[in-house]
C-alpha cells in the first residue's frame, strides 16, 4: 500500500497540485569562468578558460530538492547533471554546473525532470577576438644607468647595466586569456644575431583586470657597442618592436652641449630665485650657476662628471668649485651644483662648465661691456668678454630698446 501511496503523491505532486507549490521557481541565472585560479564574472568567456561555471539560485520547495533531478542541456551536446545543490537562505538553494568551455557561443535550457525552467547563455571569445582586441600601449625601452633607470633610444654601451623592457597592456575582457597564451619579450643583438626570449609574467589581480603594466628585464647587459631589438611577442604573433643603440663614450662626450645658462640666487632670508641675468650689486646675499645641458644624439641618455670652474681674470688655471656626476638626455638637463657667497666672488668674472678640461659654456657674472667712442667718430674696443647666451639676450634686449626708441 506504501508505494502505492508514495507514487500517487508524486503525481498529485508533479502533475495536479499549483507548480509554484511543488517545482522550483524563482530563479536567477550567473554565468562565470575559472582561469589562472580565478573565478570571473565578465563574459564572455574565453575560448581557453579553465572551466564554465553556471550558479542558479532559486526557490525550492522540499518535495524538489533533488539534485538529480536537474539537467543543463545544449544543442548537439549530452546533458550535463548539477554538481552540487547547497542550501542558501530560507527555502532557496544554490544549483551548481560546471562545464566545458563550448567551441563557439551556445544557448541552452536548465531543466527540471526535463521540463524547462530557464534559458542559459554562454557567450564565447575566440582567440581571434582576443587578439584583435588586445591593444599593447606605451611601449617603452629604458636603460639601468647606475642607480637609475631612463627611457632611452640610445646610451653609452660601456655604462649599461640592463635594459628594461615596459608597456599598457589594454582588453575590452579581462586579461586572463594570456596566462596560457603566451606573452614574451624576445631582446636581440643585432651585432651577434642572438636573440634572448624573456616570459612576461602577470599577477593575478592584473589577470582579473582590464588594463596592466607589463615589464621584462634583459638577462643580457649590452656592453659593447651597437644596435638592439626589442620585440614584443603575444600568441606566437610579433605585436610590437624597438629599437635602440649602444654607443662609445667618447661619441657622447662629444655630443655635449649647454643649451642654456641661468644663475641661482639666494637672499639672506633663504628665498632662492632663478634670474636670466647676473645679479646686481647687492641683489642676492649667494650664487650660483645654472646650466642647461643637452646631446645632440637622438634619444641619449648617458652619465657624465661636470666641473665648474671659476673663471678669474689673470688666472691660466682657473680654480675648480665643484663637480657631480650628471644623468644627460637629449633634453636640457639642469645642473646647478650650489651657491656661493657673493663675497666671495668679487674676483670671479664667471663660471665655467667643463667636461675633461673641454669648456662646454660658461656664465660670465659681469655685464657686457660697451664700445666707447672717441672724439674722432670711431670707437674703442670693449674688453675681451666671453659671448654666453645670457649676452645674447642682453644683446636683443637692447636691440628692441633701441628699435622702440626710434620708431
Amino acid at each position: 500500500m506504501w508505494p502505492w501511496i508514495k507514487r500517487w503523491l508524486d503525481w498529485v505532486t508533479t502533475d495536479v497540485l499549483p507548480l509554484s507549490r511543488t517545482r522550483p521557481h524563482g530563479q536567477a541565472v550567473h554565468t562565470r569562468y575559472e582561469k589562472a585560479g580565478l573565478a570571473l564574472y565578465d563574459l564572455p568567456v574565453p575560448w581557453n578558460a579553465d572551466a564554465v561555471v553556471v550558479e542558479v539560485l532559486l526557490k525550492i520547495p522540499p518535495a524538489a530538492r533533488k539534485k538529480t533531478d536537474f539537467t543543463l542541456r545544449f544543442p548537439g551536446r549530452e546533458p550535463v547533471p548539477a554538481e552540487a545543490l547547497r542550501p542558501d537562505t530560507a527555502d532557496r538553494h544554490r544549483l551548481l554546473f560546471r562545464l566545458p568551455v563550448p567551441a563557439a557561443s551556445a544557448d541552452g535550457e536548465l531543466l527540471w525532470k526535463n521540463k524547462l525552467l530557464s534559458r542559459v547563455a554562454v557567450p564565447v571569445l575566440t582567440a581571434s577576438e582576443f587578439l584583435a582586441g588586445l591593444r599593447l600601449t606605451v611601449p617603452t625601452v629604458a636603460v639601468r644607468l647606475g642607480t637609475q633607470t631612463v627611457a632611452a633610444q640610445t646610451f653609452v654601451a660601456s655604462q649599461c647595466r640592463g635594459l628594461v623592457a615596459s608597456c599598457v597592456l589594454r582588453s575590452p575582457t579581462p586579461l586572463a586569456p594570456l596566462a596560457d597564451l603566451g606573452l614574451k619579450v624576445v631582446f636581440r643583438s643585432e651585432r651577434t644575431g642572438v636573440g634572448y626570449e624573456v616570459p612576461a609574467a602577470l599577477s593575478s589581480s592584473q589577470f582579473a583586470a582590464r588594463e596592466g603594466i607589463v615589464a621584462v628585464c634583459s638577462p643580457k647587459v649590452p656592453r659593447r657597442g651597437g644596435g638592439w631589438t626589442v620585440a614584443w611577442v603575444v600568441g606566437g604573433r610579433e605585436v610590437c618592436i624597438q629599437k635602440v643603440q649602444g654607443i662609445p663614450a667618447r661619441r657622447f662626450e662629444a655630443s655635449l652641449r649647454v643649451a642654456d645658462t641661468r644663475f641661482v640666487v639666494a637672499d639672506k632670508a633663504g628665498a632662492v630665485r632663478v634670474l636670466r641675468q647676473p645679479p646686481t650689486a647687492g641683489e642676492a646675499d649667494r650664487v650660483g650657476p645654472c646650466f642647461l645641458v643637452a646631446s645632440s644624439e637622438p634619444g641619449m641618455a648617458g652619465m657624465c662628471r661636470l666641473q665648474v670652474h671659476a673663471a678669474v681674470p689673470g688666472e691660466s688655471r682657473p680654480p675648480l668649485l665643484m663637480e657631480q656626476d650628471v644623468l644627460v638626455t637629449d633634453g636640457p638637463a639642469v645642473f646647478a651644483p650650489g651657491l656661493l657667497d657673493t663675497a666671495d666672488t668679487q674676483r670671479v668674472g664667471g663660471f665655467e662648465l667643463r667636461h675633461k678640461g673641454r669648456v662646454l659654456g660658461s656664465a660670465s657674472l659681469r655685464p657686457v661691456p660697451a664700445a666707447a667712442l672717441t672724439a674722432e667718430g670711431g670707437f674703442k674696443p670693449p674688453p675681451e668678454f666671453t659671448w654666453t647666451p645670457t649676452a645674447d639676450d642682453e644683446l636683443a634686449e637692447r636691440l628692441a630698446r633701441l628699435m622702440g626708441g626710434g620708431s
